[in-house]
């Protein structure tokens, strides 16, 4: 376990260069000091960014449990899927727009259109000065509580 990387990760860098190609002009922050310490932040968007692991967050496609001691993984990767539940609600309760990806989803020619597509929807949200009450429970594509990607 102590080897397992936390900062930096091949799929961190493989995000922030989609990021800085999909946003050119906008500030990109890595670790952001925000709950859940997300992967990326574009302060002028509100826009938090997280790169999930697909075994550590249980990716519906490619998570799986190991068969050594069971018990423990089961109740491991349970919490870690509630605790980014948790983030994203506490997030987008601040009015922070947060954007999920997964590890698979890197290697997807599509994932930068998206992340356009998400920097539009925060930008949106941004001009017409919507404030933390407003804010639906579910940002459009953030996955959902099951971990399956929403539409």
């Amino acid at each position: 376990m102590s080897a397992i990387r936390s900062k930096n990760t091949k799929a961190e860098r493989q995000l922030e260069q989609l990021l800085k190609a999909a946003f050119p002009n906008r500030r990109i922050r890595a670790h952001e000091p925000l709950l859940g310490r997300p992967d990326f932040y574009l302060p002028a968007l509100r826009l938090a960014v997280f790169a999930d692991g697909c075994y550590w967050h249980s990716c519906p496609e490619h998570g799986r449990i190991p068969d050594d001691n069971n018990q423990y993984w089961t109740a491991k990767l349970h919490r870690n899927r509630s605790r980014d539940q948790l983030v994203v609600e506490t997030l987008e309760r601040t009015g922070v727009m947060v954007y999920r990806v997964w590890e698979h989803e890197l290697a997807e020619a599509s994932l930068r259109e998206r992340l356009e597509t998400v920097g539009q929807i925060a930008l949106q949200r941004r001009r017409r000065g919507s404030s933390a009450a407003s804010v639906p429970k579910r940002a459009v594509l953030n996955r959902s509580t099951d971990g399956a990607a929403a539409p």
